[in-house]
Order: C-alpha cells, then sequence, then structure tokens
C-alpha cells in the first residue's frame, strides 16, 4: 500500500500540466493587470478632477478684484451716461449711453428715448445731470454682474430754470460681451 501512494504522490508532483499550477501562474499576471487598470483608472480621475476645479471651481480668475472694479466702473459710467442728457446734444448722448447697453435693454432705452424722452426734452429744454455717489457689486460672476448703484439726479427746464436734486438707487445688471461689461437690465430700487 505504501509503494501505490509514493507512486501517486510522484505521478502528482510530476504533472506539469496540474490546473492548480495553471492558476497560480495567471493569478499574479491578473493581479498585475488589474493593479495597473486599477491606477490608471485612478490618475485619470485625478486629472478629470484637476481640470474640472481649474475651469470650473475656479471663477476667482474672473471674478476678482480687479473684475469687481471693472464691473463698478462700467456700471458708474452706464448709469451716468442713461441719466445725463441736454436737449442741444440729445443724439449724442444717447449714442454714449447705446454704447454701455445691450440686449433686450438696449431695444427698450432706444424706443423710449425716441418716443418719451426727446420729445420732452426738446419741449420743454430738460437737460439733466447725474452724478453716482456710491456703487458696490452685488453679485459676481465670470459673464454677469449686479452692482447697487446710488445716483443724484440733477434736473432743469425752461419751466423750472432752478435745478432739482432726485437721490435715488439703481441695481444695474451687466453682460460680459467681448471681454466688456455692458449693462442689461437698469430697475429703480
Amino acid at each position: 500500500m505504501t509503494a501505490e501512494k509514493t507512486s501517486v504522490e510522484e505521478t502528482v508532483e510530476a504533472d506539469p500540466a496540474s490546473p492548480s499550477d495553471g492558476v497560480r501562474r495567471a493569478r499574479p499576471k491578473r493581479r498585475k493587470v488589474i493593479a495597473a487598470l486599477m491606477a490608471l483608472l485612478v490618475a485619470a480621475s485625478l486629472a478629470l478632477l484637476a481640470g474640472l476645479y481649474f475651469s470650473s471651481y475656479r471663477p476667482d480668475r474672473e471674478v476678482d478684484d480687479q473684475a469687481a472694479k471693472s464691473a463698478v466702473a462700467a456700471a458708474t459710467d452706464g448709469t451716468i451716461a442713461i441719466l445725463s442728457y441736454s436737449p442741444d446734444t440729445l443724439e449724442r448722448d444717447f449714442s454714449s449711453a447705446r454704447s454701455h447697453l445691450t440686449g433686450d435693454f438696449l431695444s427698450y432705452y432706444d424706443q423710449f428715448t425716441q418716443q418719451i424722452v426727446a420729445p420732452a426734452a426738446k419741449q420743454k429744454s430738460v437737460k439733466t445731470s447725474a452724478v453716482v455717489l456710491r456703487a458696490a457689486v452685488s453679485e459676481l460672476h465670470p459673464d454677469s454682474a449686479v452692482v447697487l448703484v446710488f445716483v443724484n439726479q440733477s434736473t432743469q427746464s425752461a419751466d423750472r430754470p432752478e435745478p432739482t436734486l432726485t437721490s435715488s438707487s439703481v441695481m444695474v445688471k451687466l453682460t460680459k460681451a467681448d471681454g466688456k461689461w455692458l449693462i442689461s437690465s437698469f430697475d429703480p430700487v
């Protein structure tokens, strides 16, 4: 009986096509491939996250202090242009104001000034000038901004030659077009 056991053990050990040896040899290769794929997946995920961070989650590059100052300056200049005009220079004043506007508000402004402001300014010799007292950014995004503007407006006419001072505040919505802030909405508060 011992002789049979020995020969069986020898054949098992000597059999090179044993399934357990093939499985043992394939497992290290499979593990290396899986490890390499996992490392590649982690690296690709990190690269994707870095790309998203620098393109989407770093808006501070486009909304820094300089962008805020630029938006405030555009809102200030545009507000003064919109609210200042004289009967002698109406077309030049309106053209100056239009250069600060965009979108639906530009269309509205054109219609409003031609149908209401221009006839009244010419007929009653209305002259207005605006001064921005303060302005501050309320919202700032890479392509849009909202600026709160505090304004004093002086108005004179043939009926009232003494200037009348009016204080008001306006929410000015800006849209960035071709790198320039333009007024897209002008809402008194």
